[in-house]
């Protein structure tokens, strides 16, 4: 992070609450393609919902003394920070296996947060970017002075499979459609044999009289 440059942006969620970002200008390194968020929470004691100095002193301490080493033992790159409705959120991008980012900062505190995805693009960080580029064409832009450096150390192989702690979207199986049964085809009733007409009776034939003789 040596000479990279940080920007505060200060905005608004879609509901009206206050959110403030700290945004690092850099060129997306694709060679990590792992975004990894750690979500801090902090008391919420003040009107804004924001944090007070306490919390903020809190999160110097975490960044420099947890986040900083960890990143340079790792490999991982930390590129911004949202703050918004009791929590803290920084955002950093990597190639290892994220359990190890876990285990090395879950001892600071038992409520910390972890998420992880896969984000080859670096789709999250443009949506940082795209907020950045909106602060800087307002006439109020506020820059921070640049970070001092950090030691970067060569991470060991990290094995192929990683476990992810996002939970799955259960996928609704769409109910079978039952085929609609044939009617049974009906016997044709059986025939009833045609009632037999009577017989027509021949007349009986007449005896003529027999003339004597």
């Amino acid at each position: 992070m040596d000479g990279d440059v940080w920007h505060l942006v200060e905005g608004r969620r879609d509901d009206g609450a206050p959110a403030i970002f700290r945004i690092r200008e850099l060129a997306p390194r694709l060679e990590l393609p792992r975004i990894f968020v750690v979500e801090m929470p902090y008391p919420i004691t003040e009107m804004s919902n924001l944090p007070n100095a306490a919390a903020y002193r809190r999160l110097a301490d975490f960044e420099e003394q947890w986040i900083i080493p960890t990143c340079a033992a790792t490999g991982y790159e930390l590129v911004g920070l949202k703050i918004e409705e009791g929590s803290f959120f920084l955002y950093m991008y990597g190639a290892t296996d994220p359990n190890a980012v876990i285990a090395r900062l879950s001892p600071f505190d038992a409520a910390l947060g972890f998420y992880d995805d896969e984000d080859p693009s670096w789709g999250e960080y443009a949506t940082l970017r795209d907020l950045l580029d909106q602060a800087k064409a307002l006439p109020i832009h506020t820059k921070l002075p640049p970070r001092a450096p950090t030691v970067i150390e060569t991470p060991a192989a990290a094995p192929k499979t990683t476990t992810t702690l996002k939970k799955p979207t259960a996928k609704k199986r769409a109910p079978k459609k039952l085929a609609a049964k044939k009617p049974a085809a009906k016997k044709p009733a059986a025939k009833q044999p045609a009632a037999k007409k009577p017989a027509a009776k021949k007349p009986a034939a007449k005896r003529r009289p027999t003339k004597k003789r």
